[in-house]
């Protein structure tokens, strides 16, 4: 965004004072300080400049460009609050339109991208009193309210219930899994515990597979061949004995 600067100047009598050997007039010194602050902080240098601009106010604490410029500086620095609050002294103190509109607009700046928009908002409209037509003011003002419209907004609702919902619905998944499985775990252990038939391991007894509803006589059939078969599996059995059994002696 668009920075405004107010870098002040010095007045040719200050220095023909000062090479009279003559008391510097304090305003005088203050600007003296303010141009080499200003040329420090061109020079890429914000720690020279902040002890100039320091210096310039302690001679002329009442000077609104020497404050914008310390904003600036602190600025470069990081500091954006104590940004702030020199962009906020340069607005009490100016004497020109444009020393009020530059300290409004880069306060509103540093107070945006803070996140206080309102704060950012009241300072920009304060700066629209002073030039009504600025365009880089009201575009400010336009990405400020669609940001604070993101954050509050209907959009920013929906966006949360969605959130919820796919939250609620992972653990609804889980459950069902966790139901799911524990259901299997059950029903192996029941298939574990089952005794197995006498006729499960038989390669004579394979049973039929069930194909819908038997009438009488299916029934009727089905249940003779299982005693057919159970009669013969118990020959079988018999001859096995028979044919085992020792011989008694014959004396």
């Amino acid at each position: 965004m668009t920075k405004f600067f107010v870098f002040g100047f010095i007045f040719a009598a200050a220095l023909a004072l000062s090479a009279c050997g003559e008391k510097e007039n304090p305003t005088w010194a203050a600007l003296r300080e303010n141009r080499q602050g200003v040329q420090a902080l061109n020079a890429k240098n914000p720690g020279l400049a902040q002890e100039h601009f320091a210096q310039g106010l302690s001679s002329s604490p009442y000077q609104s460009q020497i404050h914008h410029n310390l904003g600036l500086t602190l600025e470069e620095q990081k500091k954006p609050d104590d940004a702030i609050k020199s962009y906020q002294n340069a607005d009490q103190l100016a004497t020109t339109e444009e020393g009020h509109f530059a300290a409004r607009f880069n306060s509103a700046i540093l107070l945006g991208a803070a996140g206080k928009i309102d704060e950012a908002l009241a300072a920009y409209q304060k700066a629209l009193d002073i030039q009504p037509s600025s365009i880089e003011v009201k575009t400010n003002i336009e990405l400020l309210l669609k940001k604070q419209d993101g954050k509050g907004g209907k959009n920013d609702q929906d966006d949360k219930n969605q959130d919820q919902k796919k939250k609620d619905q992972k653990n609804q998944d889980q459950k069902d899994q966790d139901k799911d499985q524990q259901k299997k775990d059950d029903q192996g252990k029941d298939k574990k515990d089952e005794k197995p038939s006498q006729y499960d391991n038989s390669p004579k007894y394979k049973p039929r597979p069930f194909k819908g509803d038997l009438s009488e006589a299916e029934v009727k059939k089905i249940l003779g061949e299982i005693k057919q078969q159970e009669q013969k599996i118990r020959f079988d059995y018999s001859r096995k004995e028979v044919k085992e059994r020792p011989r008694d002696k014959d004396w």
